[in-house]
């Protein structure tokens, strides 16, 4: 009886020992939550629907890891929520974050007291990951890595591409109808505008709601009218060139002439708008990047379209050539709590194949070596793209605290038909007394 006795005991001992353990195991799946990788971006429609696929399929590669991406407008809206989610931290509030640009910016030995760019800040703050020691980034060309991902011999960013942003989409169509060929000087562009508006036409569009794509038409200018935009730059600095200067009241000048020649209302037009816009022939040009092709394709298969060199000034010599920039760079922070797995996505995108799709996509010339462009526009515009150049915007380093005017660049926006400023010597006069004000004591 006793033996029975303790044979049943230990049968009933060993069937709460597995239950316990079967309920433990339950909790542990019950518990065991996927990993959400959180990554932010401005709203962009092709790189948008492209990244929103690309993660799917890195889900599919890696089923514990839900991807969490969030897009916001790219104006200040993107810059706030960048800093907001930078500071955050390990808070796991981010674990990837990209830059409009690349690493440019950063203060010269000619430029003193110049402001530091938020990227230096967060590197030097040991906010960003370096990635130098990542065999992906073996897979991008020496230079460009070099160029725009490299800040003090550590690399701590992959760019994706380079982009042009200083020439005009055109309708094709429109422009045969017209007889009009596509201008190479700023008097056959001035001619084009009076044949379109003569005709009924709307001849130019811009984004102006969002204030800053107008400066794309300013670049385009500022790449032809100077004949060295970094020496005149580096002037601004030594006091050797003003913003009064006739070069760049001419810059300002010929911008007014694009915006009277403007889609009415266009500063309530916001820049997600614009590329439809065009497609569908409201407008006979606009001024936007080569970002956008894939952009107006989608929105109107049928259209037929290019791109120039907005031609600033009399030479078309030097007017031929487009200037732009390294874009997209997408950063690690270095205190993600999910940081392998962002070097696993930024790995997985840095594979030949879907880096491919990815250019092709966004409309990015590769900074990847040996990758096939499939876009017909992009091998149309090539002659232009042989000599391309950075652009103001990546050239230009600013003051600190310095005033509206001049801040992050020229601001067309307060010259009229935009703003309130009536001449471009107000304007002009306005930005140089802003410079002049945040000089270094």
């Amino acid at each position: 009886m006793l033996k029975k006795s303790f044979s049943l005991l230990l049968v009933t001992a060993l069937i709460v020992v597995l239950a316990a353990c079967g309920k433990g195991s339950g909790a542990a799946q019950e518990g065991n939550k996927k990993v959400t990788l959180k990554i932010i971006h401005w709203q962009q429609e092709n790189i948008n629907n492209y990244i929103k696929e690309f993660n799917k399929k890195f889900e599919e590669k890696y089923p514990d890891v839900q991807v969490e991406y969030t897009t916001v407008p790219a104006d200040s809206t993107y810059d706030q929520l960048m800093q907001t989610r930078m500071n955050a931290g390990s808070s796991g509030d981010a674990d990837i974050i990209p830059l409009k640009f690349s690493f440019v910016g950063a203060p010269q030995e000619w430029s003193k007291g110049a402001a530091d760019p938020m990227w230096k800040q967060w590197i030097d703050g040991g906010l960003i990951a370096d990635l130098s020691d990542q065999a992906f980034i073996k897979n991008y060309n020496a230079t460009d890595v070099k160029n725009a991902m490299t800040y003090k011999d550590k690399v701590y960013g992959v760019n994706m591409g380079k982009v042009a942003l200083t020439g005009l989409f055109y309708n094709k169509e429109i422009f045969e109808k017209y007889n009009l060929a596509v201008p190479t000087t700023w008097d056959e562009l001035v001619h084009v505008m009076k044949v379109l508006k003569d005709n009924g036409v709307e001849p130019i569009g811009f984004g102006g709601k969002d204030v800053w794509p107008i400066n794309l038409a300013v670049q385009g200018l500022q790449a032809s009218i100077h004949d060295d935009q970094l020496a005149y730059i580096k002037g601004l600095w030594t006091g050797k060139t003003k913003l009064t200067d006739p070069v760049q009241l001419e810059v300002l000048e010929k911008t007014q002439i694009l915006m009277n020649n403007a889609i009415g209302g266009f500063m309530g037009i916001d820049y997600g708008t614009l590329p439809s816009l065009f497609a569908t022939g409201r407008v006979a040009m606009i001024a936007d990047g080569t970002w956008d092709a894939t952009t107006i394709q989608t929105a109107n298969p049928e259209i037929k379209f290019g791109y120039f060199p907005i031609p600033g000034s009399n030479n078309p010599a030097k007017n031929k050539n487009l200037a732009g920039k390294y874009d997209m760079t997408w950063m690690v922070l270095e205190k993600s709590p999910n940081k392998d797995y962002a070097i696993k996505w930024l790995e997985m995108l840095s594979e030949k194949q879907n880096y491919t799709d990815f250019v092709n996509a966004a409309g990015f010339l590769p900074t990847q070596p040996d990758v096939k462009i499939s876009s017909e526009f992009f091998n149309e515009i090539q002659p232009s793209l042989e000599n391309f150049k950075l652009s103001w915007d990546q050239l230009f380093i600013n003051r600190k605290n310095v005033g509206q005017y001049i801040k992050d660049g020229v601001h067309a926006e307060f010259l009229t038909p935009a703003g309130p400023l009536k001449t471009p010597l107000e304007l002009a006069q306005k930005s140089q007394a802003d410079w002049d004000a945040a000089a270094p004591k």
